[in-house]
């Protein structure tokens, strides 16, 4: 409230974790969001730089295919080229797009995935098959992830495509339900104390803890 205007101080409050209920910030909650800021940066910045390699990839890729295209018009204006060379060159171009068409298709694919639908970032942990990940690195043609125990494995972004990925960060809030039973000799006054502890360590941890019905 000495630096800011009250609005400004509450929604600041806010960020912080069981901040706004206790009106001060805890030396552990400050803790976490300095972390949590380190982390969302670091992820930025490998994102922004694996973004840029894949933009300088595709930037090279079209560059070829347009000097070619600039060169053949080249020849044909000049009367450089006659027909039967124009005619040999559309042959071997034929030729070369049934040999390398699958690949071209596959080219085409990551780039509608990683550009378009665009399911993730560099750090976001991804759910996959059943499996969690972490993405560590993407590129034009594959996708590198970090599985729990640090293993590196690469997926080719056209099988990506074709599967269900669930991202934990880009998802709102989350919970977890917990189905537990009480007997039922079990005497009034240990449930009430049973919930009143849990209401002392959901305030104290900022997390809304299960609740008993």
């Amino acid at each position: 409230m000495r630096f800011m205007r009250e609005d400004e101080a509450l929604r600041t409050m806010n960020i912080f974790e069981g901040a706004y209920e206790k009106r001060r910030i805890s030396k552990s909650s400050l803790k976490n969001w300095v972390v949590n800021v380190y982390r969302e940066r670091r992820a930025l910045a490998l994102t922004l730089n694996d973004t840029k390699t894949a933009v300088n990839n595709l930037h090279h890729m079209v560059n070829v295919i347009a000097f070619i295209i600039i060169a053949v018009i080249w020849l044909v204006l000049l009367e450089i080229a006659s027909s039967r060379i124009i005619l040999l060159f559309s042959s071997q171009l034929v030729v070369a797009a049934f040999i390398f068409g699958n690949t071209c298709k596959t080219i085409f694919e990551s780039i509608i995935f990683l550009f378009i639908i665009h399911p993730f970032d560099v750090g976001d942990r991804c759910e996959i098959d059943g499996a969690q990940f972490v993405v560590e690195e993407m590129n034009i043609l594959t996708t590198v992830f970090l599985r729990f125990d640090n293993l590196k494995i690469t997926f080719p972004n056209s099988v990506l495509s074709t599967k269900p990925i669930g991202n934990f960060y880009r998802s709102p809030d989350m919970g977890d339900s917990i189905d537990f039973c009480i007997h039922i000799a079990t005497p009034i006054e240990k449930v009430a104390v049973m919930k009143q502890r849990i209401l002392r360590a959901e305030r104290s941890i900022g997390v809304v803890l299960p609740r008993l019905y």
